[in-house]
C-alpha cells in the first residue's frame, strides 16, 4: 500500500488509541475516519499488528486511569472501584487530556460527576461531588505558591491591621482554595481516611471550608461565615481589595478580625501583599 502521510499516521493512531469502547471499536472508528487500516503497521514477528496498537491504546487508558484514582482517592473509597472506574472512563472520553502534564488531567472531574447525574438525583450524588472538589482543592493546594518563603512572625502583623482600613497590606495565598459546601464534608474526608469502609452519609449542613498549605503541609480549616467572605472578596479583588461592607462598617467584627489575624497568618490563610 502507498505510504499515508506523517499526519495521516498520527490521526490514525490517536483514533485508535483513544477511543472508547475497546480496541476493536478503536479500529474500526480510526478505519472510518481516517481511511486506513492496521495494515500501516509493522507485522511482529509474533502476533497480529492490532496486537501493536493493542499496546497503546490499552496503556493510555491504564494510566490515565491510574492518575484519576491517584488524584482521588477517597472518592474511589466511597464509589468502590467499579463504580469510580465506570465515572473515570466517562470523563477519559469525553473530556480527553490537552495538556503534557497529568496533574492538569483531573481539574474537571468534580464538574464531569455533577453533569453526568440527572436532575432528580441531584441530592442523592452530592456527597460524592463535594468529595471530588475537596480532594482536588487539597491537590492544588499543594502545588500552588505558599507562604513558606515569607518572612515575618504573625505579631507583626497586627499594627497593619490598625493602619489600614482598607486591609490593602493583605491577600491570599495561591495555595489557598475556599469552598463553600452543603455537607459536612470534611468531616467525611477524614472519617474516609481513618476507616476501612465509607461511613454513613451525612446530613446536609452547609459550612464554609479553606483548603490551605503552611509549613508545606496541606489542611481543611472550617471558617465562620465572616473570614469566608472576607477571604473571597480579597481572593476576588488581588492585591489592594476592599472588604466586604459588613467589615467595614461592624467595628465589633473588625475586633474579632484583628484577633483572628495572627492565626490565619499561621494556618496559611493569609499574607503580606
Amino acid at each position: 500500500m502507498r505510504q499515508p502521510a506523517l499526519l495521516d499516521s498520527q490521526l490514525w493512531l490517536l483514533t485508535a488509541m483513544t477511543a472508547q469502547g475497546g480496541l476493536e471499536h478503536g479500529l474500526d472508528l480510526a478505519r472510518a475516519s481516517c481511511g486506513l487500516d492496521e495494515a500501516l503497521v509493522a507485522l511482529p514477528p509474533r502476533g497480529e499488528r492490532r496486537d501493536r496498537v493493542g499496546v497503546y491504546h490499552h496503556g493510555y487508558w491504564a494510566r490515565l486511569l491510574e492518575c484519576l484514582r491517584a488524584d482521588y482517592p477517597m472518592l474511589g473509597k466511597l464509589l468502590g472501584p467499579p463504580l469510580f472506574d465506570f465515572f473515570a472512563r466517562g470523563y477519559i472520553a469525553s473530556r480527553p487530556s490537552r495538556t503534557p502534564s497529568l496533574y492538569d488531567f483531573g481539574a474537571g472531574f468534580a464538574d464531569f460527576l455533577a453533569d453526568s447525574q440527572p436532575a432528580a438525583a441531584v441530592d442523592e450524588y452530592r456527597l460524592p461531588v463535594e468529595l471530588a472538589r475537596l480532594e482536588r482543592a487539597c491537590a492544588e493546594a499543594s502545588r500552588a505558591q505558599g507562604i513558606e518563603d515569607e518572612e515575618g512572625a504573625p505579631d507583626e502583623w497586627l499594627p497593619l491591621l490598625a493602619a489600614a482600613s482598607s486591609l490593602a497590606d493583605f491577600a491570599v495565598p495561591d495555595s489557598v482554595r475556599l469552598l463553600k459546601v452543603s455537607l459536612p464534608v470534611h468531616v467525611y474526608w477524614r472519617e474516609l481516611q481513618e476507616g476501612d469502609e465509607p461511613p454513613a452519609a451525612p446530613a446536609a449542613q452547609t459550612h464554609w471550608l479553606a483548603v490551605a498549605r503552611s509549613q508545606w503541609r496541606v489542611r481543611v480549616h472550617e471558617l465562620e461565615h465572616w473570614q469566608f467572605q472576607l477571604l473571597a472578596s480579597l481572593a476576588e479583588a488581588g492585591l489592594g481589595g476592599e472588604p466586604p461592607q459588613a467589615l467595614r462598617e461592624d467595628e465589633r467584627l473588625r475586633a474579632r478580625l484583628f484577633l483572628w489575624l495572627p492565626a490565619a497568618r499561621q494556618l496559611g490563610l493569609l499574607r503580606r501583599a
